[in-house]
């Protein structure tokens, strides 16, 4: 799996976590490179020891795996000189179907019939979703299953296992995924907001409220990964009869958070839809 070249088209916040994670992780920096137009961010990733290339057919020629990490605007824009780069390199290579590279998109709601159409069958094509928690190497990526080999996913999955939690799922599902793992950080943190403004109600300081609010949500987190108890058990697990917290229980029914939670993600996932489109 080391043997192979790996490229980045976008190395920004998402791009740039992906290869610091993978260069960090003791993945050969010699095998990566990068295409950056901005030259503060490239200076940045230079310290890994992967190399910036000048030209995206440059990445192209050499890569094995080519991780696609520009926004959906930008891909609009150059996808016909990206598809134009890749016929070139194709043409110089004598064995296109052994050596097609695997393209790996992050892009949200761009769907594999438009990778398709743009890089006509001269590339693997594997779509994810990732989430921002990428960044702090927590990060949730599902990646579409469709049409692709389990020897193709397995190395997507290799490559980003150094910064993130993968699961695979059909592209039929990627709206649903975008709703759930893609916004819901931001939703953790408004959560995270509202325990420590309730904290400050009742008179705590700031600081004090947040610290509190951060260090449940890890105690929990590590209860509903590591007990074998189902939420509805560690939930009622901590209720007591009468008690302290069946009392905030029974405000959080009243104000429909639950279901609040849900539209929450399906209106996340309707909108990653109709972007789609």
């Amino acid at each position: 799996m080391s043997g192979k070249v790996i490229f980045f088209i976008g190395a920004g916040k998402m791009g740039g976590a992906i290869l610091n994670a993978l260069t960090g992780s003791g993945y050969p920096a010699g095998s990566v490179f990068f295409y950056e137009p901005e030259n503060e961010q490239a200076a940045k990733l230079s310290k890994s020891g992967a190399k910036r290339v000048s030209e995206i057919e440059d990445g192209f020629l050499k890569a094995d795996v080519v991780f696609l990490c520009i926004k959906p605007q930008i891909f609009s824009k150059i996808a016909n000189s990206l598809a134009s780069d890749l016929d070139k390199v194709m043409e110089l290579r004598a064995d296109k179907s052994k050596d097609k590279p695997i393209i790996v998109s992050i892009m949200a709601g761009v769907p594999i019939s438009k990778l398709q159409s743009t890089f006509d069958g001269n590339a693997v094509l594997v779509r994810t979703m990732p989430n921002i928690a990428l960044t702090v190497g927590k990060g949730t990526v599902a990646i579409s299953s469709d049409g692709v080999s389990d020897a193709d996913l397995q190395t997507v999955e290799f490559l980003l296992s150094t910064c993130s939690n993968t699961v695979r799922v059909s592209e039929s599902q990627m709206d649903a995924v975008t709703g759930l793992s893609g916004s819901a950080p931001a939703f953790v943190f408004q959560f995270v907001e509202a325990l420590a403004m309730g904290g400050v109600k009742m008179g705590l300081s700031r600081d004090v409220a947040m610290n509190l609010a951060l260090s449940t949500i890890r105690g929990a987190h590590k209860m509903l990964k590591e007990s074998g108890l189902g939420t509805g058990e560690l939930t009622a697990n901590v209720c007591s009869p009468a008690g302290t917290t069946i009392a905030g229980i029974q405000e959080l029914e009243k104000g429909a958070f639950r279901g609040v939670v849900m539209a929450a993600v399906e209106a996340a996932a309707l909108r990653s839809a109709e972007l789609g489109k």
